[in-house]
């Protein structure tokens, strides 16, 4: 089977069968085969959608930290 004959393959088996995931590959003697993939059902899921919903971001609190406690590392009060 050539690389364009197991891909072609992969095509139609990906859209026959959900449970798998397909792929080509070369084996080792320069031959092209078909290898299948089983998915756990925990990690199906089904179709994407194409639009992605954006919710406004909420705002972050005030920094409790003292003006010292901000600029050295470290702990509380820059000790340490």
């Amino acid at each position: 089977m050539t690389r364009d004959e197991a891909e072609q393959r992969v095509r139609e088996l990906q859209a026959e069968r959900s449970g798998f995931h397909f792929v080509a590959r070369e084996r080792a003697d320069g031959a092209w085969e078909v290898a299948n993939i089983p998915i756990p059902e925990q990690l199906r899921h089904g179709a994407y959608s194409e639009t992605i919903e954006a919710a406004p971001r909420p705002s972050t609190g005030d920094d409790p930290r003292t003006g010292n406690e901000k600029r050295l590392p470290g702990l509380p009060g820059g000790i340490g």
